[in-house]
Formats: structure tokens, C-alpha cells, sequence
């Protein structure tokens, strides 16, 4: 078992809190009124617009292009490989139109605390932290269970007749797109993990990244509307 293996079996328990979180269950169940998906889904739009601006913080800071290919391929896939048309805030907009929201309120969502904690603190990471801890917060951190995350968003989703498949093709193309992700970023990372410095700081990456989502999810459920 390498590194990797090992830090994904230390890093689960944390991670099955994010999974098995009260709020993120009862999305999947489909237990949230139209009011609350709305509240859920303008705090989501804050983190996603921040999500590009992790990426490019990070590819700033890698010394190498093979190191910083992946974080490249996942930023333009962002940006619809070039198609403002399938750039994922646009998906996103698409997705937040079936309940009626405009990319006004989008653009004019207030952040929840934790909300605000979550992107600020991690885009600081990403600015300022190695680009090792950086790599380690979006790869095992983040994209290492982000396809498990969002199949049961996508299940919950799914019960309210208000949305189409067309209005989840935000949910639908990562839960396709981030197992890859994350298997090129550990491909690239894996030369670097070679002394118990650079392991350490990866590690260090990951776990703070999976408390601030741990933070995030906690503010859904504490400001939940309505409950």
C-alpha cells in the first residue's frame, strides 16, 4: 500500500462525515421544500464560482508544467473547454433557473459565515500555502470523493419534478469528470511524495480542505430555513 492508499484510508472517516452529513442526507432524500433548495442552492453558487480561482491560485504556485497539467485540464474544462455555452457556472445558472433563480441572484447571494470561512480560507491555501498542500486540498481533498458527494445530490435532486435532466447537467458531467481528475492529479503528485516532508504536506492539504467542506455543510444545516 503507497502513500496515497494510505492517506485515503486515513482520510475516510472525515470524508464519511461529509457523506453522511444531516444536511447532505436530507438532500438526498429529497426532504428539502422548494425554499430551501433555493437557500441551498445560492450558497453552493459561492462556492463554485470560487472553485476556477482555487485552480488558478494552485497552477500559479506549481514550479512544473507536468505537475501543473492537470489542474490546466481541469481549469478548462471549467470554462467549457473554450464554450462559455457548457462552462460550468453556466451549467450551474441553468441548474439554479429550475427554481427560478437568475443569475442575478447568483451573483448577488450572500455567503452564510461558513460559507464565507470555507472559500476564503481555502482560497488562502491555495495563494499561499506549498503548492504540495495546495495539490493535496484539491486532489485527495476535494476530488478524491467528489463523485460519491455529488451521486447522491444528483439522487436527491432527482425527486422534485421541478428540474429536468437538462437542469442537472451540472450534477451529471462531474459526477463523469472528477474520478478522473483526481486519478491524473495523484499521477502528477506521486514523483513529489518522496520524503516525509512533502507526504506530511500533502496530508496537511487534504484534511484542512475537508474540514472547511465539514464547515460548509455545517452551515447549511445550523441556517436551514424553515426546518
Amino acid at each position: 500500500m503507497d502513500f496515497f492508499e494510505h492517506l485515503q484510508n486515513e482520510l475516510q472517516p472525515k470524508i464519511d462525515q461529509i457523506l453522511d452529513h444531516p444536511f447532505l442526507n436530507r438532500l438526498a432524500g429529497g426532504n428539502l421544500t422548494k425554499e430551501q433548495l433555493k437557500f441551498f442552492t445560492l450558497q453552493y453558487s459561492i462556492y463554485c464560482a470560487y472553485f476556477p480561482r482555487f485552480l488558478s491560485a494552485a497552477a500559479a504556485n506549481v514550479p512544473d508544467d507536468r505537475t501543473r497539467m492537470p489542474i490546466m485540464e481541469n481549469l478548462w474544462e471549467e470554462h467549457g473547454e473554450g464554450k462559455i455555452a457548457a462552462s460550468h457556472r453556466v451549467l450551474f445558472e441553468k441548474f439554479a433557473a429550475g427554481l427560478g433563480l437568475t443569475q442575478s441572484d447568483l451573483m448577488n447571494a450572500s455567503p452564510l459565515p461558513n460559507t464565507r470561512a470555507c472559500v476564503e480560507n481555502l482560497l488562502d491555501l491555495c495563494e499561499e500555502g506549498h503548492f504540495l498542500e495546495s495539490l493535496g486540498a484539491l486532489g485527495p481533498g476535494t476530488e478524491f470523493f467528489t463523485t460519491d458527494e455529488y451521486l447522491k445530490i444528483l439522487s436527491g435532486l432527482r425527486q422534485h419534478n421541478v428540474f429536468t435532466e437538462d437542469h442537472l447537467e451540472f450534477w451529471i458531467v462531474h459526477t463523469a469528470l472528477d474520478e478522473e481528475h483526481y486519478s491524473e492529479m495523484i499521477d502528477a503528485l506521486r514523483p513529489w511524495a518522496r520524503t516525509s516532508t512533502e507526504e506530511s504536506m500533502i496530508r496537511l492539504g487534504a484534511i484542512k480542505a475537508i474540514e472547511l467542506e465539514i464547515l460548509f455543510w455545517d452551515g447549511l444545516e445550523k441556517y436551514l430555513p424553515g426546518k
